[in-house]
């Protein structure tokens, strides 16, 4: 996987890089904010992860840089949702600012097993995130500045 520090540019996507900021992009070898989060945090994030809108689709999955044999499940659930881990990337709009955060879905399990702490702007965009796919979620990151060009023709 590629590491980015918190809350830098993502170039990752490309032609978005002024607009995304990296949350939970970790790799061995570099250090992350550990503590506590809330479990309705926890639940909201994995919601959005169930089923996440991308505006770029990208094959594969990453395995966790922590977990040295198993490289972490492939699947993590919570209550009543399921995720794919290492296969998905989240974009969340900022709450108050022109941006959009955007996590791999490895960032669920960096939670759940490793103690990461998401930095606090993030945790409340995701509390604040309307409902993936929505009408009000795709207008929101349109107004942030992710606006995906329609094919010609």
């Amino acid at each position: 996987m590629v590491y980015y520090p918190e809350l830098s540019r993502c170039d990752y996507f490309g032609r978005w890089q002024d607009i995304l900021r990296a949350v939970g992009w970790h790799e061995s070898g570099h250090s992350f904010a550990t503590g506590p989060v809330s479990k309705e945090f926890f639940g909201a994030l994995m919601r959005l992860l169930s089923n996440p809108w991308q505006p770029v689709a990208l094959a594969g999955r990453q395995p966790c840089p922590y977990c040295r044999f198993t490289g972490g499940a492939a699947e993590l659930r919570f209550e009543d949702v399921a995720i794919s881990v290492g296969a998905n990337n989240l974009f969340v709009p900022a709450r108050d600012e022109a941006v959009v955060y955007v996590a791999p879905s490895l960032i669920a399990h960096y939670i759940d097993a490793h103690d990461y702490c998401p930095p606090a702007v993030f945790q409340e965009a995701v509390l604040d995130c309307p409902e993936m796919r929505s009408f009000a979620y795709l207008k929101k990151i349109r107004e942030n500045g992710l606006a995906v060009a329609r094919p010609a023709g």
